[in-house]
């Protein structure tokens, strides 16, 4: 009998070890990944789950994305809970706990097939946001998309210093700066219960992968700070109408850059006068005039910030501009969307009038404005 007993106290003393192990061991696993991940900000992260997924593959996905430390961890915790994964596309943040990841992506396993559906995260959302738009554009293209009250969300979260201080490519943005420039356009997939916030990260991120080491070693070349390379970007997108005169285009400018020359660029104008009627207008003369640091027809250099968002392509041209010596060109107004480009102050005067005819006057002015010569008069009502 005593022995017995002996034996059951043993086997008692031994199960409440193992439970006060594993109890201590999950409270050390929670504690510490908490305290690893202090100092992150809530980065979003885009995890997808699958009907095919497991514990094991979900773990995988979660370490990839910097979400958990140990994958067996996350692992064990889900053997032991009564919870299913629920497939979907999830928006989880750098420095969730794993009980808060997995109250997101699972469901009770006791749970109804009509309840799992209620609880079932909403379809992801496409949205396209286009190149040469400016920020506020971007955040009208996210509300019409679904996301409510996403504009001004969206240009809270583009002036937000948290989020810039996210990313190290965005140091050199003036602290007076949005980071407009940097929003990459591009079609985005999003899940459901993204937030403003998390669509600018994506675009953020989308940025910093596709402008590669490369882009911007070819921009350390042309002696453009990564700032300055997309401010210029900026400009060639609203310029260009065609593909094959991005380089072309940036070249000129760098050209006037270089000879210390006015930009005098219409696009810098038209951002500086912008309202959410018109976001891009036809310019008039008194435009020209306007006292801004966006008149690059008035203020030498660059404008103090990126004018819109460019694409790859007019960001590629910068770093590699055509190896030309233009430093004029004009619209051919003929519904091609070419140019006729020069060197010479007399070339583009002859190009003005022969391919804008009512700015021929206004071209052939001596001093004065037209001593620098508008670069180009698309944008204008002449």
């Amino acid at each position: 009998m005593v022995r017995v007993l002996t034996q059951g106290l043993k086997i008692v003393t031994l199960l409440t070890v193992t439970i006060l192990a594993i109890s201590g061991a999950i409270w050390f696993f929670d504690y510490w990944h908490d305290r690893e991940l202090a100092g992150e900000n809530g980065r979003p992260v885009v995890v997808q789950i699958s009907g095919e997924d497991d514990s094991g593959t979900v773990a995988d996905k979660l370490t990839d994305g910097d979400l958990i430390n140990f994958g067996f961890y996350f692992e064990a915790r889900m053997r032991f809970a009564d919870v299913e994964l629920q497939p979907g596309t999830y928006t989880l943040r750098t420095g969730m706990s794993v009980p808060e990841i997995m109250d997101t992506i699972t469901i009770e396993a006791s749970l109804g097939e009509e309840e799992n559906v209620a609880g079932s995260v909403g379809e992801p959302i496409e949205v396209t946001f286009i190149e040469g738009h400016r920020a506020e554009e971007f955040g009208a293209t996210l509300e019409a998309a679904g996301i409510p009250n996403g504009q001004q969300e969206f240009m809270e979260a583009v002036n937000d210093p948290s989020i810039r201080a996210s990313f190290d490519f965005l140091d050199d943005v003036p602290d007076d700066a949005s980071i407009n420039g940097f929003l990459f356009p591009d079609t985005y997939t999003i899940p459901a219960d993204s937030t403003a916030a998390d669509v600018v990260y994506y675009m953020l991120e989308t940025f910093d992968t596709r402008v590669t080491s490369e882009d911007r070693a070819e921009f350390d070349a042309q002696g453009l700070s990564l700032y300055e390379a997309i401010t210029v970007a900026s400009i060639v997108e609203r310029e260009a109408a065609v593909a094959e005169e991005r380089p072309i285009i940036a070249a000129a400018y760098l050209n006037r850059i270089e000879q210390d020359m006015l930009l005098n660029a219409d696009p810098t104008i038209q951002y500086a006068v912008g309202t959410p009627n018109e976001w891009w207008p036809t310019l008039t003369n008194a435009n020209l005039e306007l006292d801004s640091p966006y008149n690059t027809y008035l203020y030498e250099g660059l404008p103090p910030s990126p004018i819109s968002n460019p694409g790859l392509a007019s960001i590629q041209a910068v770093g590699a501009p055509a190896d030309v010596s233009y430093l004029y060109f004009v619209a051919k107004q003929d519904g091609s969307g070419e140019h006729a480009f020069a060197g010479t102050y007399e070339e583009h005067q002859r190009n003005v009038c022969t391919y804008n005819p009512e700015g021929c006057a206004d071209a052939s002015i001596p001093a004065g404005l037209a001593s620098q010569s508008p670069v180009d008069t698309r944008h204008r009502v002449t």
